[in-house]
């Protein structure tokens, strides 16, 4: 991995300008290791342009640069470099390898997803990272830039978003200290508070209020789902951010191993998003359906509706669970 950061370095503080593109429906984790890296190579006089098909949510305006991303649009000429962040695959930021704007561009993966496709001419994927934050810090370090408070924060948002406020599995000792450090070098933790952790939409409260109403819990209380349909999300029109993490409400559920939650996003397809409590490996299920992530929180799209999706999965998951427990 040290050679590929220093061909990281080498190529990032070669340019004059970096395109630095997120996946969409940004979450905390994809927008805080874009806004990073872009405060770093701002600060070593490197311009750069921020990309996302997606609006970004109010909720995260409190990080410095946010204001500065926009969609891609038909015509738009990037520059030499350009760096996808926290996107297992280039599809997910609404990308691939025949886009035309990223023609004859080098393409630098930084990753943190086990299922990441290896995509770029550079490739820096640490699967056992807490967040991809953790190893944007690890780039950042490269680049030999000041954790400024601006990037401090923008870090310390990715790290506690995507590991449950540092309480998931994969946090290490390692994810601790980087965590400490951010907040000695001026985290705001209090703004992170304030806008992410104490602040519910009314359209939130409404999507729980749906998910509890439809949920299906099996027989032996191992596993459970949930749906969000196509015609309700058109009516209530959520941001992503009121979607972000609802999963969990199923999965907290006391003897649940497995949660599910179906989310039509047109007439014909389907979102999962897939979460488990302590032993059971979800990336694994995913990946029969095309879909990848982590071990315990992956996703996958399905045809048809949301339905159609259960009828495929629930089975896959009970007969997931069922095989695992003989072993």
């Amino acid at each position: 991995m040290q050679q590929v950061m220093t061909q990281i370095r080498e190529v990032l503080l070669s340019q004059k300008c970096v395109a630095v593109i997120s996946h969409n429906n940004p979450d905390g984790d994809t927008l805080g290791s874009q806004l990073a890296l872009a405060a770093a190579l701002g600060d070593a006089g490197i311009e750069t342009i921020l990309l996302n098909n997606d609006t970004i949510s109010e909720k995260y305006h409190f990080v410095a640069g946010s204001e500065r991303i926009r969609p891609y649009e038909e015509g738009m000429e990037l520059p030499e470099v350009v760096v996808f962040v926290d996107c297992a695959s280039m599809e997910l930021a609404g990308c691939s390898a025949d886009t035309p704007f990223l023609q004859g561009r080098t393409i630098i993966n930084i990753d943190h997803h086990t299922s990441n496709k290896q995509y770029g001419a550079i490739n820096y994927v640490k699967g056992d990272a807490a967040a991809n934050c953790q190893n944007m810090y690890e780039v950042i370090r490269a680049l030999d830039a000041a954790i400024t408070p601006d990037i401090a924060t923008a870090l310390y948002m990715g790290l506690s978003t995507d590991t449950g406020h540092f309480l998931f599995d994969n946090v290490t000792s390692e994810t601790l200290r980087i965590a400490a450090e951010l907040k000695d070098c001026g985290a705001d933790t209090n703004a992170l508070r304030l806008n992410m952790y104490e602040s519910c939409s009314r359209k939130r409260i409404e999507l729980m209020k749906y998910i509890l109403n439809e949920l299906h819990i099996s027989c032996n209380g191992k596993y459970a789902w949930s749906k969000l349909s196509y015609d309700m999300l058109q009516r209530l029109n959520p941001e992503s951010t009121d979607i972000d993490g609802l999963v969990n409400t199923i999965k907290d559920i006391d003897g649940v191993e497995v949660a599910m939650l179906f989310r039509g996003v047109a007439g014909d397809k389907t979102k999962v998003s897939l979460r488990s409590k302590a032993w059971a490996d979800v990336n694994a299920v995913a990946s029969l359906f095309g879909g990848g992530g982590h071990v315990r929180a992956s996703g996958c799209t399905l045809d048809g509706s949301v339905e159609a999706a259960a009828e495929q999965l629930v089975p896959a998951v009970k007969k997931y669970i069922e095989e695992t427990e003989q072993h």
